[in-house]
């Protein structure tokens, strides 16, 4: 007799059926994962409530209902500072990935659809906002569906921009070593001294302000500030040595004191523009020997919003040369001759930097 063959149940084996029968893996939902990210990299969900504008309770119960969704842990909730279970560990290091291909995926839709403008979110440092900012924003208003516009100091838009919670960023800083950001050069201008009326003999020379800091100490911007750093790195380089007495976040403040002779400072032509109201007791005075000029850029996240973010480019050089240059040459020709524009609409090359050490 020949053998029989394996008996066959009325139940179903085998992969295929496990494989019909298997309950869907669920979709990940791009805001909860946001907001797990940013609570994940912060180690604390009332910090991250603060970044993202909602109360911690909010974001507790987003991750809570993100690991619902996922069947999974996410948090230790009883460890401070917050950590991870290792199932938040694979979200994490596989989530911010996730994220920014779904936000490029949504902007480069929006980009390419015929009539629809693109939703933006722009940083401006206070002294472009303060002289060029309201010009530019309405400019820009009537080019996208929704534009929020948000000033501050460099350090803090810059990191915004690297966590996504701002489009563009116009910022004295390079990025360019970040291969995720694209830096466009807007224009570059020279340092400059602000001297006190009683206290100005025509100081050209860095030996002349050397001379002039032993009586007047040096007025600074706040160190947290990039200029204020700009600057340290100035005088430290030249040995330009006083005391920190006298440090501020604004152009406006930093000036004011100048004015009353509490002292003397180091600033750019956009920054007395800026406080243009509070120059009177004020002299400039032109450093031979200074070498020095700082470069703002348009700072936008490479391949996202090309089209939108040339016309910001060409939009902002416009705003220079009919507003900005003409405003510095009523209130002193040298301080427009200070200003120069470059032609170039492609990003800054990865050799550029923040301060330069040879006048343009």
């Amino acid at each position: 007799m020949a053998p029989r063959g394996p008996r066959v149940s009325g139940k179903t084996h085998g992969t295929h059926a496990r494989t019909r029968y298997m309950k869907p893996l669920p979709l990940i939902d791009m805001h909860a994962l946001r907001v797990f990210l940013i609570a994940a990299q912060e180690r604390n969900m009332s910090t991250a409530a603060t970044r993202l504008r909602i109360s911690q309770s909010a974001v507790s119960q987003t991750i809570r209902n993100l690991e619902n969704q996922l069947g999974a842990i996410l948090v230790n909730r009883t460890e401070r500072p917050l950590s991870l279970t290792p199932a938040g560990q694979v979200l994490v290091d596989r989530g911010a990935t996730l994220l920014d291909g779904a936000l490029d995926l949504a902007n480069a839709v929006a980009e390419r659809a015929k009539g629809v403008n693109p939703s933006i979110r722009l940083g401006v440092v206070d002294s472009f906002a303060a002289t060029c900012g309201a010009r530019l924003a309405r400019a820009l208003a009537a080019r996208t569906t929704r534009l929020a516009v948000r000033t501050g100091l460099t350090p803090a838009l810059d990191q915004q921009l690297l966590e996504r919670e701002l489009d563009l960023v116009i910022s004295s800083e390079f990025l360019g070593e970040n291969p995720a950001i694209a830096s466009y050069p807007l224009f570059t201008e020279s340092f400059l001294a602000i001297i006190p009326t009683p206290f100005h003999q025509g100081q050209a020379t860095v030996a002349a302000l050397r001379e002039l800091t032993s009586g007047l100490p040096l007025i600074r911007f706040n160190a947290e500030s990039h200029v204020g750093q700009q600057i340290d790195e100035i005088v430290g380089r030249h040995q330009i040595k006083s005391p920190r007495l006298l440090e501020f976040e604004t152009a406006d403040t930093l000036t004011a004191m100048v004015s009353e002779a509490m002292g003397w400072a180091l600033t750019t032509p956009l920054c007395v523009l800026q406080a243009e109201h509070l120059c009177r007791g004020v002299e400039f005075s032109y450093i031979d020997d200074l070498h020095a000029s700082r470069t703002l850029y348009l700072l936008a996240r490479a391949d996202q919003h090309e089209g939108f973010v040339a016309d910001t480019l060409h939009l902002c050089r416009e705003l220079l040369a009919a507003e900005l240059v003409p405003r510095l040459e009523k209130l002193d020709p040298r301080l427009a001759a200070c200003i120069s524009v470059p032609h170039a609409t492609t990003p800054a090359p990865e050799s550029a930097g923040s301060v330069r050490h040879a006048q343009t």
